[in-house]
């Protein structure tokens, strides 16, 4: 198996720990479906909560009979008896469950109906256990020995369920602080206990002990079985009948007649893994001539690629220097902020802005970029490396009927032609692209920039001029995702200012001028808080918060509400 390079070094040989730190960010997905943000803000309703609970008896049967199935396969005797006492607590549960339910409502049964998402896990548990497992042929355990390896795959099926009510528990404390009448404290005291967390280290450590002697291939058949079962659960909370108002997704409540969603986010590393302008440095260091070769007659002269890449390590060093100095300088001509101090920051804004445009022209001037063939930014910008989830996203907004949903790119990339080709590439043509462009001729780049948005304030006066561009028929439900200094204006002035992995500088600048940086989880369950039937989702723009987010699945959960959901 590939290594995870997440997965602390003593903890790497231990498959349960690779199977969850691997796919811990499906788990946290769960904190963003409608159902738990409800829950963890207390105003969930009880019929929505009694009807979620109603679940938890076919839960305990079928685990109950996962754990018989692996006890008759395995030939461990300790194990047995491990297998034998967890089946004993699940059918203990499935009595107590029964009992409260009954004793809640009599007629209980009959109120609450079977999830269809309940039958998916029960009928995967039930499948496992008999050997149906996806890309492995049932005949495979039809002998004795290969029958002994069932039990490892039937606990990597099950152990999801309870990390991931495990990990939902523990993350949803927060709410409880200070809040003695959280209408549900004792349900997330419950999953969060130190009993349920033995309960799974138990089904854990078990699994560790059953897999020792299995084969790469065979570890890898139970990651996948573990990853079906996490995406599984996360459906599952997904389909929670929810007859409510909630703050997500955003989408459940657009309303396709009256809203428009705009959508404005940053390309580089909000949307790439690499910088663009790294791109362009090696491209024009790898096709620069080189010392003692002639160049054709008839095209532009070039940098020798020795003299261009110490040209390129000294407008890096400069930039870096001189960008550390103007956030130095910035912070020290204005006093710290209580609370978001607009006009301030706009005009503290006003010395990077210039700083960026000095750094524009340098690389302009150094003709550095020059040479570039068009046909090979394209090519570039087609295999550049995009961020996990992020062209996921985009494609679902686009097929998505019930959103009117507009994309722009708002960016201070040199070349706007590489982002073309970089959302081209995975059909996304209909991005709209704002960003600085080459100078070519005959589809060569003279190496000077035609600069369109090089800075904050170019950003905010595209973001304005796109904005004033629409009409006035519908109203404008505005998105703005960025990770750098260049996007603060932009994320503040948008009714929702996304962070993606925010940079040091950019916290820096903006706690100092009393922006708040808020897990976009945190600011969605004090937000359903206050929210009421009668409400209307309001975001408002300048208001001083923005909301941090490490994965562009958190995004697609906040609008779209439906990843991973098979």
């Amino acid at each position: 198996m590939e290594e995870d390079k997440n997965i602390p070094r003593e903890e790497a040989m231990y498959i349960s720990r690779k199977c969850w730190y691997k796919f811990k960010k499906v788990s946290s997905l769960g904190l963003l479906t409608p159902f738990i943000v409800c829950l963890a803000s207390g105003n969930l309703k009880i019929g929505t909560f009694m009807n979620f609970i109603a679940q938890d008896p076919y839960y305990q049967k079928a685990f109950a009979k996962a754990y018989e199935a692996a006890e008759k396969c395995t030939d461990d005797d300790d194990a047995k008896l491990a297998l034998r006492e967890m089946r004993m607590i699940s059918i203990r549960e499935f009595k107590m469950e029964d009992a409260f339910l009954k004793e809640w409502d009599a007629h209980i049964g009959d109120k609450c109906t079977l999830n269809p998402r309940t039958v998916k896990l029960t009928e995967f548990l039930k499948a496992t256990a008999s050997g149906r497992i996806e890309g492995v042929n049932p005949a495979t355990f039809e002998t004795p020995f290969e029958r002994t390896k069932l039990p490892a795959y039937i606990l990597g099926a099950m152990i999801p369920c309870l990390r991931l009510y495990a990990y939902l528990g523990k993350e949803l404390l927060m709410f409880l602080q200070g809040n003695t009448t959280h209408l549900y404290k004792t349900t997330i005291r419950a999953y969060a206990s130190e009993s349920l967390e033995e309960l799974v280290k138990k089904n854990e450590n078990l699994l560790d002990k059953l897999s020792i002697t299995l084969t790469g291939n065979e570890l890898s058949i139970i990651e996948k079985l573990y990853h079906q079962a996490m995406k599984i659960e996360l459906g599952f909370l997904l389909a929670q009948p929810l007859d409510q108002k909630s703050v997500i997704p955003i989408s459940r409540e657009h309303n396709l007649d009256e809203e428009r969603l705009v959508i404005f986010f940053k390309f580089d590393l909000t949307c790439t893994v690499i910088d663009s302008s790294a791109i362009l440095a090696e491209m024009t260091i790898v096709s620069a001539p080189k010392s003692g070769e002639d160049q054709p007659e008839n095209q532009l002269v070039r940098l020798l690629s020795d003299d261009l890449k110490s040209t390129w390590d000294d407008i890096c060093k400069d930039y870096t220097d001189e960008y550390e100095q103007c956030i130095d300088t910035l912070l020290l001509t204005f006093e710290k902020a209580e609370k978001l101090d607009y006009e301030r920051l706009h005009k503290a804004l006003e010395q990077l802005s210039d700083f960026e445009k000095r750094a524009n022209t340098r690389v302009s001037e150094s003709g550095v970029l020059r040479g570039l063939k068009l046909e090979d930014i394209k090519r570039a910008g087609e295999l550049m490396i995009i961020q996990d989830g992020c062209k996921n996203f985009f494609q679902s907004i686009i097929k998505n009927e019930q959103l009117n949903a507009d994309i722009h790119v708002l960016s201070c990339c040199w070349c706007s032609d590489l982002i073309r080709s970089a959302f081209s590439s995975g059909g996304l043509d209909v991005v709209n692209v704002h960003a600085n462009e080459l100078i070519f001729e005959e589809n060569v780049s003279t190496g000077v920039i035609v600069k369109k948005v090089e800075c904050p304030f170019d950003k905010v006066q595209t973001f304005s001029k796109v904005l004033n561009n629409y009409s006035n028929d519908k109203k404008n439900l505005i998105v703005h995702i960025g990770d750098t200094m260049s996007d603060l204006l932009c994320l503040l002035q948008a009714d929702i200012g996304i962070v993606f992995n925010p940079s040091p500088s950019l916290m820096r600048v903006g706690n100092h001028f009393g922006v708040s940086f808020i897990p976009l989880y945190r600011g969605i369950v004090e937000k359903q808080k206050t929210f009421t039937e009668k409400d209307s989702t309001s975001w408002n723009r300048l208001s001083g918060v923005l909301y941090t987010v490490s994965s562009w699945a958190e995004i697609h959960m906040f609008i779209l509400g439906s990843l991973y959901t098979d």
